[in-house]
């Protein structure tokens, strides 16, 4: 369906499935036109797409791989072809691969800081002009609890989710002067394909350290993201935890 280019736009990295899916669809609960991307168009995905148009919003989907900057230039190119504007960024895309330092390979470590740390760079990067342009914008970064409570086997992961943090400090501040806002959020114990591949004792045991006794749900999460994007104007180079007091 397609829209005025003076609608919002939002592109979500990493959003056919999980916490990214649900941000696609509150975002356009909100209004925003929608840009979604993932290495494929899942059936998962296409759902998504019937659902925003239902709500009359207009979206688009770019297939492209994070942490290559010049796949990244080529999906920012395309949304900006279709939408003139691209208004927040949530950079969302993201994997682990667990395993003690003394079993991870020197490619288990650069993959996922390939694609978590160095895909937010690219994005936020291939961004920025526009946004500046444009007059402002929200970027929000997905990180973790686990960037705080060094989990174990998870070196790799903890320290990208880690330097988004930092990043995200910088971004703030080298762009405040032209209205572009940006923060992190560190989710907890979400229910996503990471927590329903543990192992069932693991999980029963991790829920019982929650004080609401129970996982997040990825809907929970998008809210955070929708408030940061659409309504809070004074918030920006923070780490917003969520995640039913498990780490404070």
């Amino acid at each position: 369906m397609e829209k005025s280019s003076e609608n919002k736009v939002a592109l979500i990295t990493g959003s056919t499935r999980g916490i990214g899916k649900a941000i696609a669809i509150e975002l356009a609960k909100k209004g925003y036109d929608i840009a979604l991307n993932d290495l494929e168009l899942p059936d998962e995905g296409k759902e998504i797409i019937k659902t925003i148009d239902e709500m009359g919003r207009a979206s688009i989907f770019v297939k492209a791989n994070v942490a290559d900057y010049n796949e990244v230039e080529k999906m920012i190119n395309e949304i900006l072809t279709k939408f003139k504007r691209i208004d927040v960024l949530v950079n969302n895309a993201g994997i682990n691969i667990d395993k003690l330092v003394i079993n991870m390979s020197p490619q288990d470590w650069q993959r996922v800081i390939d694609v978590n740390l160095t895909g937010v760079f690219n994005c936020t990067k291939a961004v920025i002009p526009n946004m500046i342009k444009i007059g402002g914008g929200k970027i929000i970064n997905m990180s973790s609890q686990g960037a705080l409570n060094g989990p174990v086997g998870q070196a790799n992961y903890a320290a990208s989710k880690g330097g988004i943090v930092s990043f995200t400090k910088v971004i703030a501040r080298e762009y405040a002067q032209y209205k572009i806002l940006c923060n992190a959020i560190a989710p907890g114990c979400i229910e996503t394909r990471m927590t329903d591949s543990m192992p069932p004792g693991m999980l029963r045991e991790r829920v019982s350290e929650i004080p609401l006794g129970r996982r997040g749900k990825p809907k929970e999460v998008a809210e955070l993201v929708t408030f940061l994007a659409d309504q809070s104007d004074y918030i920006t180079g923070q780490l917003i935890l969520i995640n039913a007091g498990e780490y404070i």
